[in-house]
């Protein structure tokens, strides 16, 4: 007989996939709330492990003792929405994704205090920037280093989404995290005046850098992208900078293990893990 409290995870995305066994260690999950109607008509629901995936409008129809928010992008807005339906705070469980924001974000601070005397010239980046929440933090941290943001602004681009689906690497379509805009990006930032946007394909967005380079957070999530990142900023990076790379250790995002672990074979990599149970750092 299972006596463990019973949950559902809010979030049927790779994140809240990837943080499935980690939350099975305190609950019996018994399914996933989603925002995103097509994910209601999968009966089944066999690509999210069985699970099914419900309506949150339905959490009053099922019996469970807690839901786990799982997803990073929505931890607040997904927390305020449980609360405005009228779910007891005190029954959401914000836990897994803190832990994981919070390790990232305190790798990021004692980063840039390791920096701060060190090739002062030397600009930070991010390839994946999506709505900016952790640009805002490579921002805040590094207020006086010329920050560069990678993102197409209108999502996954056909030509990486077509490769990942053909060797299984993941299942996600055409304009994925195409929820955003440069203007929501630059509004989020503490020191916006020292970002450089560079919108378009990557790595075509690229054209005609030279700087060097300290810090790199990689958030592409597909192989391809993750390949070109590597490739283009490696050979920029100061003796002793961090190329970050977001989902390494995702299930749903397998082309970005694919991609680092090739692109490391090549090069010697010394590669970390960071505690946040997703990234992986590449000591340069």
């Amino acid at each position: 007989m299972n006596d463990k409290p019973k949950a559902l995870i809010f979030g049927a995305g790779a994140t809240g996939k990837a943080l499935l066994p980690m939350v099975r260690r305190k609950y019996e999950v018994i399914g996933y709330l989603d925002n995103d109607p097509i994910k209601w008509k999968k009966k089944s629901a066999e690509d999210i492990d069985n699970l099914p995936v419900h309506n949150p409008q339905m959490v009053f129809e099922l019996a469970w003792d807690s839901v786990v928010i799982g997803t990073y992008v929505g931890l607040d807005p997904m927390t305020e929405q449980l609360v405005d339906m009228g779910i007891d705070r005190s029954k959401i469980d914000q836990s897994y994704i803190s832990l994981a924001v919070n390790a990232r974000v305190i790798f990021l601070e004692n980063l840039s205090e390791m920096y701060e005397d060190i090739h002062p010239c030397a600009s930070v980046a991010e390839g994946g920037v999506f709505q900016g929440d952790f640009a805002k933090e490579i921002s805040r941290v590094f207020p006086n280093r010329k920050l560069y943001l990678f993102d197409t602004f209108s999502g996954f681009d056909e030509r990486d989404v077509v490769f990942d689906k053909e060797r299984n690497f993941s299942e996600l379509g055409i304009g994925h995290f195409n929820i955003t805009s440069e203007e929501l990006v630059m509004s989020k930032l503490p020191h916006p005046e020292m970002a450089v946007i560079r919108k378009g394909y990557f790595p075509e967005s690229t054209k005609g850098i030279e700087d060097q380079f300290c810090f790199v957070n990689l958030d592409f999530d597909l192989y391809q992208p993750i390949l070109a990142g590597l490739a283009f900023f490696y050979p920029r990076m100061i003796k002793g900078g961090v190329i970050l790379v977001h989902e390494y250790f995702s299930d749903s995002y397998r082309g970005v293990k694919e991609a680092v672990d090739g692109f490391s074979k090549k090069n010697g990599l010394n590669l970390f893990p960071i505690g946040d149970g997703l990234s992986i750092g590449i000591l340069c």
